[in-house]
């Protein structure tokens, strides 16, 4: 028996459980991607850029998306290796091509020149972390980025998150597993109960780095624990959808107040309420039930814009574009996004559906 809206259903329900499509969920990828590309823009460049979402909040919100989605898609799948398979084939080549075109492309801008720059350990160093997801290991290229004009060295401080995001994948099938096990619990409370889990982990981690100022504790709050609360309430959505779908805008509202008194309160709270807020938000304008008619189509780039945005900032600060203020600035930091996205996009695109059986 597979689970859906919290009820049980038959496995030839199985097939189209995820066959539904939402517009609206395209537009607030969009919408996150870009809280992204400015919070990093003003990061990087030290310009007093502000948006309703946060970058961390709207890498919870595509965590909550993810949720909501990689239950019934590994249900549909029904089989580990064919969901890692269809998962893979989504991430990977973007991912792919975004660290090793940063690999060689940035070689023409190192301070060691290219001879000493392919000779390199660093360089190296940095493909093996990467490629492995592991960025954290190594973030920077040798002679690239580096001096005073820049706040980080890092190439690509968005990929962080890749190894989160299949970690949270890989959750799903333990969480079905477990689901079978404790049958008298049925999977809307047991996601649930993750999320209070995470959120205990986050609240924990933070009071051992306000305790210790040690940064180890500020990296692991961030990490796949930190965010299983996003999640999973994105998952927890999945299986009240057909009320999430009914009051969206009280549940978009209710969502949005509890957003705005999140400074009011305690550091505790907030890391209670954040994921309320923010999954609120985003699964209630997902679910809105009138949708632009613009973006119905599964052609969406904005997982593109949050892999190839940062590189493609630092590259503005190197060429001074910062200098020239902050509104060439932005232009050319979304101009070159979205047509590096969208280039990369069209190929990918092409060779999926050349691949399709």
């Amino acid at each position: 028996m597979d689970y859906n809206n919290g009820r049980r259903v038959g496995k030839g329900h199985a097939s189209h459980i995820a066959s539904a499509y939402y517009p609206n969920m395209d537009l607030m990828r969009y919408v996150l991607a870009i809280a992204v590309v400015i919070a990093h823009i003003g990061y990087l460049t030290g310009y007093d850029l502000s948006f309703p979402l946060s970058s961390f909040e709207a890498v919870g919100g595509f965590f909550a998306i993810s949720g909501f989605l990689m239950y019934p898609n590994y249900i549909r799948h029904g089989d580990p290796l064919k969901y890692t398979r269809q998962r893979a084939r989504r991430i990977l080549p973007p991912y792919l091509f975004i660290v090793l075109a940063s690999a060689i492309g940035f070689g023409l801008i190192s301070d060691l020149g290219l001879s000493g720059y392919f000779r390199s350990e660093g360089l190296w160093a940095y493909l093996g972390a990467n490629i492995s997801f592991l960025n954290w290991l190594h973030p920077d290229l040798p002679g690239v980025f580096q001096g005073g004009a820049y706040v980080n060295p890092a190439v690509n401080g968005s990929l962080w998150t890749m190894k989160v995001e299949w970690c949270l994948y890989f959750s799903v099938p333990l969480f079905i597993w477990i689901a079978g096990r404790l049958r008298r619990i049925s999977p809307p409370w047991i996601a649930l109960g993750v999320i209070i889990l995470s959120i205990v982990y986050r609240q924990i981690l933070t009071s051992l780095y306000d305790e210790t100022g040690s940064e180890i504790y500020n990296i692991l709050r961030r990490q796949i624990f930190g965010q299983l609360a996003f999640f999973y309430a994105g998952m927890l959505v999945y299986f009240i959808k057909d009320f999430f779908i009914r009051y969206s805008v009280p549940l978009l509202l209710a969502g949005a107040a509890l957003k705005a008194i999140i400074p009011l309160t305690s550091y505790t709270a907030a890391i209670i309420l954040e994921p309320i807020a923010v999954t609120s938000i985003v699964m209630a304008l997902s679910l809105f039930p009138k949708d632009i008619r613009a973006l119905r189509h599964r052609n969406n780039i904005s997982y593109e814009i949050y892999l190839f945005h940062f590189p493609l900032i630092q590259l503005g600060i190197y060429l001074g574009l910062p200098s020239a203020g902050m509104a060439p600035m932005i232009l050319y930091s979304f101009a070159a996004t979205v047509i590096l996205s969208l280039a990369v996009h069209s190929v990918y695109e092409r060779w999926l559906t050349s691949n399709k059986r």
